[in-house]
């Protein structure tokens, strides 16, 4: 299997050219002897899937936001008709989701594709692999390296992804803030609640928020507790001295 990857507004190692734009799109061309589908044997699913992200793991950065996702199948129109090699399109696509996502791939978790538009097109010339294209296409605010990527579960199961290196103390008093600020929003969310004010959708769904189960793919080294922050917040000493300090150096 042969993969390709072009670029629209970002490389492998930014997640930004043009400042002025906020849109971006990765465009990646699979030439595929035989299609895989979820029916498939998982050690060939397995070593299809990590044929695609050998070339993924080559970004530093990785999507936390909301995207969409086209998928175009160039396939033998006849023996897609006349044969069943070729599966139903949701079935042949799902292995392609599975590596997009995790450590090794360019998103969190599928519950980041907001839309997802699989079709095929008749293949005229004669070849002898199938063709997938897929276009990604996300708002590169919403992207964070992959380098010292952490989940903060600060809320039952709910994690926020943060870039957070243990040994900087600003990094840790910006995450200790971050934290505050959110569980502030939804107390705020819960209290209107009782006012019949249904504002969670303002306070509370944020592009940054994964529930625990969705982080299966990452380390658990990787998702820290509120409990852990604290300790690293009082391990370095840190005050509110500190802190005040850290947001008029802003």
């Amino acid at each position: 299997m042969k993969v390709s990857i072009e670029t629209e507004n970002c490389n492998r190692n930014s997640f930004y050219l043009f400042e002025e734009s906020a849109n971006s799109s990765i465009r990646i061309e699979l030439n595929i002897p035989t299609i895989i589908s979820r029916q498939s044997r998982k050690h060939v699913i397995d070593t299809f899937v990590n044929l695609i992200q050998i070339e993924l793991n080559k970004f530093d950065w990785i999507i936390v936001g909301s995207v969409t996702v086209d998928f175009l199948w160039y396939l033998n129109a006849v023996e897609r008709q006349e044969t069943d090699k070729i599966g139903d399109l949701d079935n042949i696509s799902k292995p392609i989701v599975d590596s997009l996502i995790g450590p090794k791939g360019i998103l969190v978790d599928d519950s980041q594709i907001g839309g997802l538009y699989t079709y095929w097109q008749s293949r005229n010339n004669p070849m002898n692999d199938n063709i997938l294209q897929i276009e990604i296409k996300f708002i590169n605010d919403y992207v964070l390296n992959k380098k010292n990527l952490m989940f903060i579960q600060y809320s039952k199961a709910i994690c926020l992804p943060v870039n957070l290196d243990i040994s900087s103390i600003n990094n840790i008093i910006a995450a200790k803030v971050l934290v505050k600020s959110r569980l502030r929003q939804r107390k705020v969310a819960e209290r209107a609640k009782r006012f019949k004010a249904n504002i969670d959708r303002y306070f509370v769904c944020s592009e940054f928020d994964f529930h625990r189960t969705r982080l299966n793919a990452f380390s658990t080294e990787q998702i820290i507790s509120i409990e852990a922050l604290n300790s690293l917040y009082c391990g370095l000493g840190i005050t509110w001295r500190k802190v005040r300090q850290f947001f008029y150096s802003i």
